[in-house]
């Protein structure tokens, strides 16, 4: 999936600023919070882009020792954990799920709290880089708690295993249509009408993508099986250059698509 992941690097800078924008709209006050998210964020990840950011140190069912931690009520919300078992520390940052959560190296023989103001004093791995001093979180933004937590199964998200149809996803899909169309049919096709279906996925509240399958004839000037990732935007899903996916990803997320069917909508 390294084509996902250098695409989706790509737009990391839009995402921060508008989540910064955003506020406090997520704003976890709790250790189980913190990682409710994460679990789900790994569940997430690996559903769609076949990794969860830790998956070289991830074993379902460790119990290991943590240090959450997660942002006061005044500052933009960001949250995670520092284990010096599994010597990591990651990161997510505001209201949405991400593949590519924030994240350093640790060395097992240093306390959890020394490795969270490591991991903070270096712009969360090197993720926040770019903020102006002014706009850059200091270990005295967090709240702290030091517990235990079991890594949980890797089960599809909440958005997959739930179901529930956003009240704007049908409309958003009839406006969407549109834009998404086979193209009518192409030069030198079959003597054939142009056909084609969109396969929209199960999404949930915290989904940053919206990930849609088309399907065209082949007598349609875009024949074949090809994936496009909606980004959320001021008006709505929006679709971009970038949220185009081709190649061997396409097979990958087609098969997981198919799975997470929320409805279908012929085109012709």
């Amino acid at each position: 999936m390294n084509t996902v992941f250098k695409r989706r690097l790509a737009v990391i800078h839009s995402i921060l600023l508008s989540i910064t924008a955003c506020g406090n709209a997520y704003q976890p006050t709790t250790s189980r919070d913190v990682f409710d998210r994460l679990a789900e964020n790994w569940r997430w990840s690996r559903y769609w882009f076949g990794k969860t950011g830790i998956e070289d140190v991830y074993s379902e069912g460790k119990r290991v020792s943590v240090l959450m931690f997660w942002t006061k009520g005044t500052r933009r919300s960001k949250s995670g954990f520092c284990s010096t078992e599994l010597s990591l520390c990651v990161a997510l940052t505001g209201p949405y799920l991400d593949p590519s959560p924030e994240r350093m190296h640790v060395d097992k023989s240093i306390d959890l709290i020394d490795a969270f103001r490591l991991f903070v004093q270096s712009d969360f791995g090197g993720a926040e880089s770019y903020l102006s001093s002014a706009e850059r979180l200091s270990a005295i933004d967090f709240e702290t708690n030091e517990t235990f937590v079991t890594l949980p199964p890797l089960t599809p998200p909440a958005s997959v295993l739930q179901k529930v149809v956003p009240l704007e996803a049908l409309e958003e899909a009839d406006r969407l249509k549109q834009l998404l169309g086979c193209g009518g049919r192409g030069r030198g096709a079959p003597a054939l009408p142009c056909s084609g279906t969109l396969v929209f996925a199960f999404y949930g509240p915290a989904d940053p993508y919206w990930f849609v399958l088309r399907t065209c004839s082949d007598a349609c000037q875009f024949r074949g099986s090809t994936v496009q990732e909606l980004t959320r935007g001021d008006r709505g899903w929006e679709i971009t250059s970038r949220g185009y996916v081709s190649g061997s990803d396409v097979e990958h997320l087609k098969q997981q698509i198919e799975k997470a069917e929320m409805f279908r909508i012929a085109l012709k």
